[in-house]
């Protein structure tokens, strides 16, 4: 064959292997990013087959834009693979009452926007980091040591959460952050034993505060019922007096409107009055004075 000939073939087919090295496919986990002489030209690209003019004029990134990444704060994800401790420096921060305390957190995230995350911001990750240590120091230290060993940890991984998106979003970093997780918050190791205690004596304290508003709750209903019903046995004996002096006082009334027309046989009829109930008590002997003609008796009465 003549090499006249040859040559075109070849260069047509250089030509087409060149035009075809265009093609690239994104994976269903991955967005396209492509860029010429370093601007982007097209980006969130989605799964599937495309083209693109080959290299130099275009390039291509595919990050993965659905696999969680991970950010470790307080500790290095490789000395927690081996088992190493991380240094009192990376790890400790002071609380709101100046008390020190080793806090680690794992932060996850995804890529968001994959042109910003490539080419926005250089190194994204780093300053994000970097953002959550500063950002964990704070909240850490508006918190005293007994609220973050207890009550306030949920508090301060939404904190984290909200304020590294925010900073993400502000840097154009391109990330999701996924959530916030303290992986460790506790004191240092020389005084944990310490704080131990005074968890468990604070337990202690607030069991016997329990207890004493349990017996309280139990004893004041008691109380409030007893007293009640003393203030209506009262109110009862009250009415019945009131009544009683009411009916005397009626019955002085009438005996004064009688007393005041005939005050003579009125004492008189009192006076049989009161020494009946006596009499009929009473034993009743009958002594005859004088001769013994029965001109002269008296009676006398003696309790039975």
């Amino acid at each position: 064959m003549n090499r006249r000939k040859i040559k075109p073939v070849i260069l047509l087919g250089c030509l087409a292997v060149y035009i075809l090295s265009g093609l690239y496919t994104v994976a269903s986990d991955e967005m396209g990013v492509v860029t010429s002489f370093g601007k982007v030209i097209d980006d969130r690209i989605p799964p599937g087959i495309h083209y693109r003019f080959p290299w130099p004029i275009t390039r291509l990134k595919t990050p993965q834009v659905t696999a969680i990444k991970r950010m470790s704060i307080g500790f290095k994800l490789a000395e927690k693979a081996v088992g190493t401790e991380p240094s009192r420096a990376e790890s400790e921060r002071l609380s709101g009452d100046a008390n020190v305390i080793s806090v680690a957190m794992m932060v996850q995230y995804t890529i968001r926007d994959p042109a910003d995350y490539l080419y926005r911001t250089e190194g994204a990750d780093f300053l994000v980091r970097k953002a959550g240590e500063a950002l964990l120091c704070q909240k850490i230290g508006q918190i005293p040591v007994d609220d973050l060993l207890t009550v306030s940890k949920a508090e301060v991984e939404q904190y984290l959460r909200k304020e590294l998106q925010v900073f993400s979003d502000r840097i154009k970093a391109g990330l999701q952050i996924r959530s916030c997780n303290l992986q460790k918050i506790e004191p240092p190791l020389e005084v944990i034993e310490s704080f131990n205690d005074v968890s468990r004596a604070k337990a202690n304290r607030e069991k016997t505060i329990n207890d004493a508003y349990s017996y309280q709750s139990e004893l004041l209903p008691k109380a409030r019922a007893n007293a009640q019903q003393l203030v209506q046995n009262a109110q009862a004996q009250a009415a019945a007096k009131v009544s009683q002096a009411q009916g005397e006082v009626a019955r002085f009334e009438k005996l004064l409107i009688e007393y005041s027309k005939n005050p003579a046989i009125l004492r008189q009829r009192l006076y049989w009055d009161t020494l009946e109930p006596i009499l009929a008590k009473a034993r009743k002997l009958i002594i005859e004075d004088g001769k013994g003609d029965g001109t002269k008796l008296r009676i006398v009465t003696t309790p039975k």
